[in-house]
């Protein structure tokens, strides 16, 4: 870079300063290739010492944090590798559910055991999601239907509160809860016990991403354009939307921090970016990286990490690496 380029930059930087407020990316500190083709979808513990991936050709594979190789490497069905479409690990990190179309599997994330394998019949299966140690499993179907699945009493019960394809999926820890969105428009927090809504939150646009707070303080919901709330799950009252400069911001992962004051969100298009929850705020915002022949030319970004005691930030993306960063002290204020 010459001395021009050197001033051009230096004025970029400050007038984005100046007009948005932003700051520069955190440093990265580690990165890792968890699958050498790309990932198809991901998800990272709650504690941030593993993730999962799938991939194509390999399964899923479990890596702890900044291995060097996978723990784990499981296959769902030998004739279905290439076909998982979501996965999802318990909020206490005990066990990992992995979903086909049209099957499903569970897994032990602390010695490696197939804890279960079932078909699932009817309309595809869109997305899944688990509670602490494998209690209640959540289908979401292309139909609009859910279903809550105990592995151990064989126990299924349907929600029918959607009209329309299931788009994403939160269970609470105890697996008492579910926040799902729908193409619908809508997203809904309802009872697994009682199958019964508790509320409805309605939007404009499809709901791409749905989050819960683990500790029942906040909800989100993010349709397909620039809408992205945050709610109370007590009362159902909006407490914020979030402040989105783009005309289009689709998220593609979100997640709350364990106290639930910030939130961590990721980008088809390579970004990912904190939030304040109570207000709105964006606080910074950074790209993940490409692979180096940039084939494909973007990433999407599957899962997002946040641990406000020490400030790292961790993603995995499409490209196939985990990476994480560290903000820079007193960054919460």
């Amino acid at each position: 870079m010459n001395i021009k380029q050197n001033a051009i930059f230096a004025l970029i930087i400050t007038s984005c300063a100046m007009l948005f407020g932003c700051t520069p990316a955190p440093e990265q500190i580690h990165k890792k290739a968890h699958a050498e083709a790309g990932t198809y979808v991901a998800d990272i513990a709650d504690d941030g010492t593993f993730s999962v991936v799938a991939t194509d050709g390999n399964g899923v594979l479990l890596w702890p944090r900044y291995a060097n190789n996978a723990k784990y490497q499981w296959r769902q069905d030998d004739a279905d590798v290439s076909q998982i479409i979501a996965v999802d690990i318990g909020a206490d990190g005990r066990t990992v559910v992995a979903a086909s179309r049209k099957a499903f599997s569970l897994w032990s994330a602390k010695d490696g055991t197939n804890l279960g394998y079932w078909q699932s019949g009817g309309a595809d299966i869109a997305n899944v999601a688990v509670s602490n140690s494998g209690s209640t499993i959540i289908l979401g179907l292309n139909n609009g239907t859910q279903i809550a699945f105990n592995p151990d009493s064989g126990r299924r019960l349907e929600f029918y509160g959607h009209q329309d394809a299931i788009t994403d999926l939160a269970i609470a820890p105890n697996g008492r809860y579910v926040l799902s969105g729908s193409t619908d428009q809508t997203a809904i927090l309802w009872s697994t016990e009682s199958g019964q809504p508790i509320h409805q939150w309605q939007h404009e646009t499809r709901l791409t991403k749905v989050a819960l707070h683990a500790g029942g303080r906040f909800a989100l919901t993010a349709g397909s354009l620039d809408q992205a709330y945050i709610w109370d799950v007590n009362s159902g009252e909006q407490i914020t939307q979030l402040d989105i400069i783009e005309r289009v911001r689709i998220f593609s992962s979100a997640r709350f921090s364990q106290s639930g004051d910030f939130l961590i969100t990721g980008s088809p298009s390579r970004q990912v970016t904190l939030w304040r929850s109570e207000t709105g705020e964006e606080l910074r915002a950074w790209n993940v990286e490409l692979r180096d022949d940039h084939r494909p030319n973007n990433a999407v970004v599957l899962s997002t990490w946040l641990d406000e005691n020490t400030g790292v930030i961790m993603s995995e993306s499409s490209a196939g690496f985990g990476e994480w960063w560290q903000l820079e002290p007193n960054w919460q204020q």
